[in-house]
């Protein structure tokens, strides 16, 4: 099969198309044949080699891509839940011996994926999971009640425009920031109110929210600038454990999508919000496998209103 990989840490040069033998599923493993990848922050991250320390254990070549939709080309055993031929979407660890979804075919855990929903094509089901599944988590460890307020950071993005949609469908009142420019994409997706992006946020929620708010979602990853605008122990959810916050006046959480990669419950709850319209992926490009080079430049150089795609 063919398979983008890299073999050192570096720009988006290092990235190159490599002939692999095709996966075979073991019990309760199922193949698929890849129709598209997300190109997501975690995969530059990997590349670049600032994930070199989560994969001393690995040897090259490494394969990027952690979420996928495509169809079930064989399964390890009898399945009670998938069959061969299914449209699918489901998500992976690439910093694992046998890497990720940046190729035409690849072995995951039964477990790990889901009906891909019928409402959207499969270029669209690739954007879901990984960024759907974080910002579930978040508002989960958040545990607001219909009518608190939750100030998301980064809303004009692929998470904090999930954790917007999600939370709006949840009777949450989302204060998001934003540039100008965004405006009318954060109210489309559910914000009650936007707040403008760097000088000036502090300023305009305080004047509304003079206690401060009940929560934050900091998917821009602001830090403590931002959670100060948070009420005395209300929760605070990061999404990189570096990132530090208050944690004497706060309740802050780290989440990690990794803890979720077997999580089937949590992946069909987000395909019925897909299949109900309450979470819309978003797509800036797409982009065949083999120019996966300038879909990690697009990447790299930030400002994307929507999901890079790779599509085999």
């Amino acid at each position: 099969m063919r398979a983008i990989v890299f073999k050192q840490f570096g720009a988006p040069e290092v990235l190159q198309m490599a002939e692999l033998p095709e996966p075979v599923p073991a019990p309760g493993e199922a193949l698929v044949r890849v129709a598209a990848a997300g190109v997501n922050p975690t995969d530059v991250l990997m590349r670049s080699g600032q994930q070199a320390k989560l994969m001393t254990d690995l040897k090259p070549p490494y394969i990027c891509g952690q979420e996928f939709s495509g169809h079930v080309h064989a399964l390890g055993g009898a399945s009670t839940r998938l069959k061969q031929g299914q449209a699918v979407m489901g998500i992976v660890n690439p910093r694992r011996p046998q890497g990720g979804a940046y190729a035409e075919y690849v072995c995951v855990p039964e477990r790990s994926l889901v009906a891909a929903p019928e409402n959207i094509d499969l270029v669209d089901a690739a954007t879901i999971p990984m960024n759907g599944l974080t910002a579930r988590v978040a508002l989960q460890a958040l545990a607001l009640p219909p009518g608190a307020t939750l100030l998301v950071t980064g809303g004009a993005g692929a998470l904090g425009g999930y954790v917007i949609q999600l939370a709006n469908d949840a009777g949450i009142a989302v204060i998001a920031d934003a540039k100008e420019q965004d405006r009318a994409l954060l109210i489309r997706l559910g914000a009650r109110e936007v707040v403008p992006r760097g000088e000036g946020m502090t300023a305009a929620v305080r004047d509304k929210h003079p206690a401060g708010v009940d929560g934050l979602v900091d998917a821009a990853l602001i830090g403590d600038a931002v959670a100060a605008l948070v009420r005395d122990g209300g929760g605070v959810v990061g999404v990189r454990a570096a990132q530090p916050y208050d944690t004497q006046r706060l309740k802050v959480t780290w989440v990690s999508v990794l803890n979720q990669i077997t999580n089937t419950e949590s992946l069909e709850w987000l395909a019925e919000r897909v299949r109900r319209k309450v979470l819309t992926p978003r797509i800036s490009h797409r982009i065949h496998l083999a120019d996966a080079k300038e879909a990690h430049r697009l990447v790299d150089q930030g400002g994307l209103r929507g999901r890079v795609v790779l599509v085999p």
